[in-house]
């Protein structure tokens, strides 16, 4: 009876193992393209890099299409100018044959060729771009990030809810939509549930008199979604104030900030910051893609993840997803509509999903900066 119950159960554990595990995908001998565009010099170089170290971290894990063909990545450098990220675009789509782009640009560098990737009719990927306008009137592209009136409008509620701060001042960057943008729906937000503007300032460069100001004015928290050249610079002379208000910024801060200035990250030491992801802290689960990445990026890379590496996998594991939906690689029309319906996508932390517009929703986490790791304060759905 006994060896009896056991031939059952091996055969039972055979049966199903056979269920649990899918056959293992066979290489066609077919190659599908991949571009991607983002700048390989100038200030936004680790942008550029660490982006597209995360795309190839997520080729590493996912080589095949479900048909067996192989990825191959092509990268193209996009520079500072939009001559030439608009040349670099036209030859990986039209030279190289790429079926879709992934674009790791920021927004204002993909406003200013937005019209020009949509003309070249191939699905692409904003890894970056925040600014609702990317997607405003597009049929080829769409965002992997919440957008900017998301962003402003769930700081603004963090700061009037959790904070308890009544008067705040915002200061923004004239040159740059997406801070501009940021700005317009912090205040409008941020005055609807009570708040007290103090200033509202857009300026090329903050000085001591501008803060002094604003110290006068007793103002409680500065909302800062500038870059971190910007945000160190401010730092600097609130601690030659003696001054210490609460500070709001936008994504990507950290990143920046350990991409650009290394040495400086102390320096944003208790700032709070919206993003994608957080490193620690209640709210934080890697899901599978997260975990597989991680493993994936240390193999390859001898440096640190951050935000950008993070939008890289995810991007690519998106692009990779519509294709599968698609009977051919050709059919760019069907591989953005596949891409503009996902549904709870597993992300490297949370579910993202896309809509026909091309906007994606996806949680914001409130995070502060702590010895250079961004330590969750709220997950907002």
């Amino acid at each position: 009876m006994h060896r009896f119950l056991s031939a059952i159960l091996v055969i039972l554990f055979f049966l199903v193992s056979g269920c649990d595990s899918p056959s293992p995908v066979e290489p066609s001998g077919a190659v599908i393209k991949v571009g991607f565009i983002g700048p390989g010099e100038g200030s936004n170089l680790t942008q550029g890099q660490d982006t597209l170290k995360g795309v190839l971290a997520a080729q590493a894990i996912l080589p095949l299409l479900n048909n067996g063909d192989r990825i191959e990545v092509i990268a193209g450098d996009s520079g500072d100018d939009p001559a030439a990220t608009r040349q670099a675009m036209q030859k990986l789509v039209q030279e190289d044959g790429v079926t879709v782009l992934l674009l790791g640009l920021d927004s204002e560098r993909l406003l200013q060729v937005s019209q020009f990737a949509e003309s070249l009719q191939t699905p692409a990927i904003a890894l970056i771009a925040t600014h609702p306008d990317i997607v405003s009137e597009s049929v080829y592209i769409s965002q992997l990030c919440f957008d900017d009136d998301t962003q402003g409008t769930v700081a603004a509620i963090f700061v009037r809810d959790e904070l308890l701060i009544k008067h705040a001042a915002v200061v923004v960057d004239p040159g740059e939509s997406h801070s501009k943008y940021l700005q317009v729906a912090f205040e409008t937000k941020f005055t609807n549930t009570g708040g007290v503007l103090t200033g509202s300032h857009a300026v090329t460069e903050v000085d001591e008199v501008l803060l002094r100001h604003l110290q006068a004015v007793e103002t409680e928290l500065l909302y800062l979604p500038v870059s971190a050249q910007t945000v160190l610079h401010v730092r600097s002379i609130l601690e030659e104030l003696d001054w210490s208000p609460e500070i709001m910024t936008s994504d990507g801060l950290l990143a920046s900030v350990l991409g650009k200035f290394p040495g400086q990250v102390g320096n944003i030491e208790g700032i709070y910051a919206t993003d994608l992801f957080s490193d620690r802290g209640d709210f934080l689960r890697h899901r599978h893609l997260g975990r597989a990445a991680e493993a994936s990026f240390d193999d390859l890379f001898d440096s640190e993840e951050s935000t950008f590496t993070h939008l890289g996998v995810e991007g690519y594991a998106i692009a990779v997803h519509a294709m599968n939906q698609c009977q051919s690689e050709a059919d760019h029309q069907c591989i953005s509509m596949a891409i503009r319906s996902i549904e709870n996508f597993e992300g490297i932390m949370a579910k993202i999903s896309i809509d026909s517009s091309g906007r994606a929703t996806r949680p914001v986490y409130v995070n502060t900066i702590k010895k250079g790791l961004l330590d969750s304060v709220v997950k907002v759905y």
